[in-house]
Order: C-alpha cells, then sequence, then structure tokens
C-alpha cells in the first residue's frame, strides 16, 4: 500500500523550527551580557562529613549525600597558592563557598537577574569564578549546597581550584573533543541542506534537509552545555539553557520526518505521523509552559526526555515492521535500520551514563555516525543514478533518438517518465502534451511515402518549436508525439505553447506552396504535487 504524504506535517515541522529560531533569538535579545573567565575542573579531591570522597561530577554520589536537598563538600589544601581561584558551575542551587568556616562567596547574592522572558524560576546553569586571595597548606575550603529540586541531583559541578592560569588552560583541554565534534556535526549539517538543494531534482533525496536539520540541531543541543562555550558567552547562562533545552525536543522532529520520507507502507507512516503530531505537541507544551511562567524549562526536562523515548520507540517499530512487509529487500534498507540502531544505542549510553565532561561526547558521536551515514548512502545512491545516466549516454543518442524527426523516440520516453515518477514530489507541476498527425495514411497513399515522411518531419519540426524550448519532445509511434513539461509553472508555459503552435499551424496552411494541410490534434493533462490525488501516476495522467 502507497502512504499518504500529508502536508500538514510539513506545515508543523516549519512551525517549530521557526519557533525554536524566534525564542532563542529573542533570549539572547532579553539577556543581560556578562562577563566569564574559562575553566575546568583541575585534579582536586573532595570530601563529604564522613571523610568519603565524592565524584562531583557523578549525580549518584552527589544524591547519595544529599540530605533534605542540602549537601556539603570539604576539601584541604594540600600546598600554599598565593592567588586561589574556585571555579565551579552552579545547577539550580544556591552555593555558598567558605574558607575556614568564613564565608568568601554566595551565588544567591553574586548572581544578577538576567530578566528573562523565557525562565520565570530558579537561576539556569552558569559558571562562577571566585576569588579566594591566598590559601595556605590545611586551609579548608567549603561547599555548601542547597537544591531547589528534590531528587534532582543537579547542583555543582566541574570544580576547579587552582591558578587562574591552569583554570583557563584546563578548561579547553577538558572539552576540546566535544567542541571538534560539535563543529563536525553543524558542519555535516550544513552540507547535507546544501546537497539536498543542489541535487533534489537530479535524483531521489528522501528526507536528506530533515537530516541536516537533525544535525544542526543536534550540534547546538550538545555544544551549549559545554563548560568552555559557557565561559564565552556574552549572552548569559540562561540563555545558552533555554538553546540547550529547547534544542533537545525540538530535534526529534525533523528525525521523524526524516523516517516518514524513508517508509513505503500507510500503516507505517500512520505511525510516524502520530509520532510528529505528539512531538509537535510536547513542544508547544514546554513553550507555553516556559512563556507564561506555569513551569521553567528544567521542571519541564521530565515530559521532554519521556516523550523523547516514546518517539526513538516508536521509530524503531516503524522501521522494523516498513522492513518486514517489503517484498523486495533493499540492502540500503537494512542499512538504514542499523544505523538507527547505533545511535539510538550511543543516545541511550549516554543519558544512562552522562559520559563527557561538560558535552555528551556519546551522544554527538551517535549524532555524527547517523548524519554521516544518511550523507555517505544519498551520495552512493546519487552515484548510481549518475552512473547509469553516464552509461546510457556512453551508449550514443541513437538508442533514445527517433531517426526520422531527431526527437526522443518511445524508449526515451519511457526512461523520462520512469525517472519523473520518482522525483516528481520535487516539482510542483508536470504537464503532458499528447499530439496526433491526422491524415497520414491518406497522404502515403495518394501522395507517396516521401510525403508522408514530410508531414512527420514539418509536424515534428513544428511541435519541437514550441514545446522543445521548455521540455521534452518525444515520438511515441508513426504519427503520434508526447511534450513532457517539468517546472513549478507547467500550466502557464503549456497553455501559452499551445497558443502559438495554433497560429503557427494556421500559419503553415497558408503558404499554398505545401501540397497537403498539416491538421495536428493534441490534448494536455497535469499532474500536481499539491492534488487530491498526489498519488497519481504519469502514466496514469499520460491516459
Amino acid at each position: 500500500m502507497r502512504k499518504y504524504r500529508s502536508p500538514v506535517f510539513t506545515v508543523l515541522f516549519i512551525i517549530a523550527v521557526a519557533a525554536f529560531v524566534l525564542v532563542c533569538c529573542l533570549s539572547f535579545f532579553f539577556s543581560e551580557q556578562e562577563n566569564a573567565l574559562s575553566a575546568s575542573r583541575l585534579k582536586v579531591s573532595w570530601y563529604n562529613g564522613n571523610g568519603i570522597e565524592i565524584d562531583v561530577n557523578d549525580r549518584s554520589k552527589i544524591s547519595a549525600i544529599a540530605k533534605d536537598n542540602k549537601y556539603t563538600l570539604f576539601h584541604t589544601a594540600e600546598e600554599d597558592i598565593s592567588d586561589a581561584c574556585l571555579v565551579f558551575k552552579n545547577s539550580f542551587s544556591d552555593t555558598k563557598i567558605l574558607v575556614n568556616d568564613k564565608e568568601a562567596y554566595s551565588t544567591a547574592v553574586n548572581t544578577e537577574e538576567e530578566g528573562s522572558f523565557f525562565l520565570s524560576c530558579s537561576e539556569a546553569p552558569r559558571l562562577h569564578i571566585v576569588n579566594l586571595g591566598s590559601i595556605r597548606k590545611d586551609d579548608v575550603i567549603t561547599i555548601s549546597v542547597s537544591m531547589h529540586y528534590g531528587g534532582d541531583p543537579y547542583s555543582v559541578s566541574n570544580i576547579l581550584l587552582g591558578s587562574p592560569e591552569d583554570t583557563i588552560n584546563a578548561v579547553f583541554r577538558k572539552d576540546l573533543l566535544g567542541i571538534i565534534l560539535c563543529i563536525a556535526l553543524f558542519t555535516l549539517g550544513i552540507i547535507l541542506i546544501i546537497f539536498y538543494f543542489a541535487f533534489r531534482k537530479a535524483v531521489s533525496l528522501k528526507g536528506v534537509q530533515y537530516a541536516g536539520i537533525f544535525a544542526l540541531l543536534a550540534s547546538v543541543y550538545s555544544v551549549s552545555g559545554g563548560i568552555s562555550v559557557s565561559s564565552l558567552a556574552v549572552a548569559g547562562a540562561d540563555t545558552l539553557y533555554i538553546v540547550q533545552c529547547l534544542a533537545f525536543v525540538t530535534m526529534i522532529l525533523p528525525l521523524i520526518m526524516f523516517f516518514m520520507e524513508n517508509t513505503r507502507f500507510r500503516r507505517t507512516n500512520n505511525f510516524l505521523q502520530a509520532a510528529s503530531v505528539l512531538q509537535a505537541a510536547v513542544i508547544a507544551l514546554v513553550y507555553v509552559l516556559g512563556i507564561t511562567g506555569i513551569s521553567d524549562l528544567h521542571q519541564s526536562e521530565t515530559v521532554s526526555r519521556c516523550a523523547t523515548a516514546v518517539q526513538l520507540t516508536i521509530i524503531l517499530a516503524a522501521l522494523i515492521y516498513d522492513y518486514a512487509k517489503r517484498n523486495e529487500k533493499r540492502s540500503s534498507d537494512f542499512t538504514l535500520i542499523t544505523v538507527y540502531l547505533i545511535f539510538l544505542g550511543c543516545f541511550a549510553t549516554q543519558f544512562m551514563f552522562n559520559i563527557g565532561n561538560s558535552i555528551p561526547l556519546l551522544f554527538t558521536v551517535g549524532a555524527l555516525f547517523f548524519a554521516a551515514s544518511v550523507l555517505i548512502i544519498r551520495i552512493c545512491d546519487f552515484s548510481r543514478t549518475m552512473e547509469l545516466g553516464n552509461e546510457a549516454e556512453a551508449m550514443g543518442k541513437m538508442a533514445f533518438t527517433d531517426g526520422l524527426t531527431g526527437v526522443g523516440n518511445t524508449a526515451a520516453f519511457k526512461k523520462k517518465l520512469n525517472h519523473l515518477e520518482v522525483v516528481k514530489v520535487n516539482y510542483k507541476s508536470i504537464g503532458i502534451v499528447q499530439f496526433d498527425i491526422n491524415n497520414l495514411k491518406t497522404i502515403n497513399d495518394t501522395l507517396g511515402h516521401e510525403m508522408g515522411d514530410k508531414l512527420i518531419t514539418d509536424g515534428s519540426a513544428m511541435i519541437n518549436r514550441f514545446f522543445g524550448s521548455i521540455g521534452d519532445v518525444y515520438r511515441t509511434g508513426g504519427d503520434e508525439f508526447v511534450a513532457v513539461v517539468c517546472c513549478d509553472n507547467a500550466f502557464k508555459l503549456c497553455n501559452e505553447a499551445i497558443l502559438k503552435f495554433d497560429l503557427a499551424i494556421d500559419e503553415y496552411n497558408a503558404d499554398e506552396t505545401h501540397r497537403f494541410m498539416l491538421q495536428i490534434a493534441y490534448g494536455e493533462e497535469f499532474y500536481h504535487s499539491d492534488s487530491s490525488d498526489p498519488f497519481l501516476t504519469l502514466r496514469e495522467v499520460q491516459k
């Protein structure tokens, strides 16, 4: 069964992406600028009150020591530091820094409100740089944390202690691989989009544009949480967090749209259509809750992640069902499922084990692998199509050219129609004009076959004169010709050509030197991509 591709889902996708871009731009506009230094975690050991070492980047460890949404970390200086700098990433918590029980810094005092139109509750993740001055050996540094969200081990991570130069150098070394991967993913997304618009009318590139947009959003999501990025940002931590959360909830939609383009059956397509509607509703819900102040983005995170898990499962089920139902199983179809399974494994592993410093490395690698695989698969398809075209051209135009008239023959017409049947969705309209030259048998019998050939050549020249400039002309029978016009305004061009064609026929017949009257019957019909029956074949249009 063929699937029905409703334009409603494309509109939903465009609205979702446009909303993401608009909100991100408004967030940058409404956020105040802040100056920040660059930093990353040096090797410093932190302990709880019982003297047990705690990994501050392990959420399970932090969650285990938190009581009543509060916990305390201790560090005893192992050497004198003349100009000590303490840097940490604070997420949804009030944090105090004490040196020998004397308060040196408080996020509640030093955090300025940025007035974001989107976040309404507590502080988003941001970097804090604290100058502790001179630290002596055996001085005790205390970090006291009060979390805003119970049971969620966000709070303090990526703690650095040392000289400012050490911390600045460490951050870029720590995030360097992640940033390189994000840049590669972003670049690959741009390449996919350019590839689609450059070759979409030459070969079928199903969903390549959606894969490109997914890669762009995935790279934005990954890099916006990076410590080095947040330390260099001039628009504020709130904006970065908005961009990260909205990119996460939005990037699943183009992924669904990509697989909608790559499934064959109506039932499979219905599953993915339902998934796209559900994801659009989740996106709308997150936006409404954030803008109205009912809930901030962090509070909506559970909804976003649950919806994402459901969507990824629906995609997997749809792909397996679609592949199982196919009578002809191509290797590229199985390859696409394998690529998705690898990406899904990277995605799940990333969020189970939180791999990476502040950039989700495994997720970024999975998204990069997925986008690169899509590009390679489509380049191979494009290469095969071009190779077939070159082979056909190498055989010579003779095989596809009518010897008498010089226009395309029946084989060329069938080849053209088969190609258009694959890529017709890339055209708004395709016009087919059928011609029949009258009185061929009569002229053959009365004036001879030489005059019959002249009737055919003169009629073919007249058809090719007006329709060859806007499309392709083929001789499909002894006195039958077909013109195929592929462009967005095929209807207008065909009708203008017919008016000129009729006038030229009259002028031809007014010339008394011709021994016969040139009479050509014709009919026209059009395929429209937005018609009520988009699966109407071009053969049916011709009939």
